[in-house]
């Protein structure tokens, strides 16, 4: 009789939560006025949002980010984030973006209109660092070029003119072409893209170790310095890699989850999701850390890294005609897929808000605003040298937002998630038993907590 009750009170919480989200979809059906899009398998979402994560965040980003963070320790640190913390937090974003079956804003504004502004907030950062990192997909846009044509120039001659503004340009046209054709654009580029930028990179680690400093690489990456691991700047930085490379608390995940099939596996994706992220980032070191090495330059040049250490290193080494356009052509291909991402995310906050554009206008603008926004990171290299805080523009933004903004904004999100999303919507979305599913939701509820006691009010300070 006992089991037979907990039976019965186990379906009706199962009934209770499959018909708040029957209500949550037909609401946003209703809102939408037509039926949403969903992705058309289980390997289209995880490739689509592997990309979307992978991009620069990990082939650029990462490098820079252990090259000046004492590579082992920064990579420890990395592994810590990603396991604890950034996987739980990607797998609640998913399951309440599948949820509420809308946009970003359209999320927050079900959980409570008290939340819209922090929904606006998410839109508003992931328009702002995506206004950057076209400025950076446009380089290795004109990087792979430059390369296939001649020789890569040098990167303050590439920059010095403004150039920069028309690989910018370039980047958003493309972009918008991808997205005038919906979802289906989105998984047909990652469906050819994460194949070929896979084989590209694993060709050129496995070039670098072959011909590169191997062992001081190896040394580098994989053995930590334990003092660099009582740093709290090292952390940081390693804990806004995992949620930047991740995309977590900048809306992509509950944009893509929002399209995501009722039948997919969440857990299981997103830990495939974080396997290829952080594979495609030890990849990335193993690549380009070797060719570093063995021309004796610095590991922690920093966002110079990709654009004017290596392709002296490539000089040095004697591959340039080949190694530097298979590796700008790399860049490009990555960067493009989280561009992909991240103006999906603004463009679907615009189609929800106002309905009477169609999904190309709202392309158009949504790609036109970040391109617009991103002029002041393009100069920061070009002529006019446009600095903010002592730093060229992008620089900045990147170290406030794209390393601290993310956390802040993850941390938020993932409080309010937390708490508001109920252990039976978590069991619904996971699949999970009751016991599990109450477990999860007291740790996605008290991590967060974790967090900001450990980086305190510490978060803003000159050493982030």
């Amino acid at each position: 009789m006992i089991e037979r009750a907990r039976m019965t009170q186990t379906s009706e919480k199962s009934e209770q939560a499959s018909a708040e989200v029957t209500d949550v979809s037909r609401e946003a059906v209703k809102q939408d006025e037509q039926p949403r899009a969903l992705w058309s398998s289980e390997r289209a979402f995880i490739l689509s949002t592997a990309a979307a994560g992978v991009g620069l965040g990990n082939l650029w980003r990462f490098p820079t980010l252990a090259g000046e963070n004492g590579g082992g320790a920064f990579l420890l640190a990395y592994a810590v984030a990603v396991i604890l913390f950034a996987i739980p937090f990607a797998a609640l974003e998913i399951a309440i973006g599948r949820h509420a079956h809308g946009s970003v804003i359209a999320t927050f504004r079900r959980l409570g209109r008290f939340f819209v502004p922090i929904g606006i907030g998410i839109v508003l950062l992931t328009l702002v660092i995506n206004s950057y990192y076209f400025v950076i997909s446009g380089w290795t846009l004109g990087y792979a070029v430059e390369a296939t044509i001649e020789a890569p120039p040098a990167f303050g001659d590439f920059t010095a003119g403004y150039a920069s503004l028309w690989w910018l340009g370039a980047t958003g046209t493309v972009v918008a072409g991808i997205l005038a054709f919906g979802l289906s654009g989105i998984e047909r580029a990652a469906q050819y893209l994460m194949p070929v930028l896979l084989a590209a990179l694993l060709g050129i680690a496995v070039f670098a170790l072959s011909n590169g400093s191997s062992n001081e690489a190896l040394a580098f990456l994989f053995r930590p310095d334990t003092e660099q691991l009582s740093d709290l700047d090292v952390w940081r930085a390693a804990f806004g890699q995992a949620f930047f490379s991740m995309t977590i608390g900048q809306g992509y995940l509950i944009t893509y989850g929002s399209y995501l099939p009722a039948h997919v596996n969440i857990p299981r994706s997103v830990a495939i999701v974080a396997g290829l992220n952080s594979g495609v980032a030890i990849l990335a070191g193993l690549a380009i850390f070797p060719l570093v090495f063995a021309a004796g330059l610095n590991p922690g040049a920093g966002s110079q890294l990709a654009f004017e250490t290596l392709p002296r290193a490539f000089e040095q080494m004697g591959g340039e005609a080949v190694l530097a356009p298979v590796f700008f052509w790399l860049l490009f291909l990555a960067a493009l897929s989280s561009c992909l991402a991240g103006a999906k995310v603004v463009t679907a906050a615009l189609r929800e808000q106002w309905h009477r554009f169609g999904p190309v206008t709202t392309v158009l603008v949504g790609v036109s605003a970040i391109v617009v926004l991103g002029v002041p990171s393009a100069l920061s290299y070009a002529a006019p040298g446009w600095t903010l805080g002592g730093s060229p523009v992008l620089d900045t933004v990147d170290r406030t937002l794209g390393s601290n903004g993310t956390i802040l904004a993850a941390l938020t999100s993932s409080l309010i998630l937390g708490w508001r999303f109920s252990a039976a919507r978590l069991r619904h979305q996971f699949g999970v038993r009751e016991e599990t599913a109450s477990m999860l939701a007291w740790v996605v509820r008290v991590m967060p907590i974790g967090l900001v006691a450990l980086f305190g009010f510490g978060l803003f300070t000159s050493g982030s």
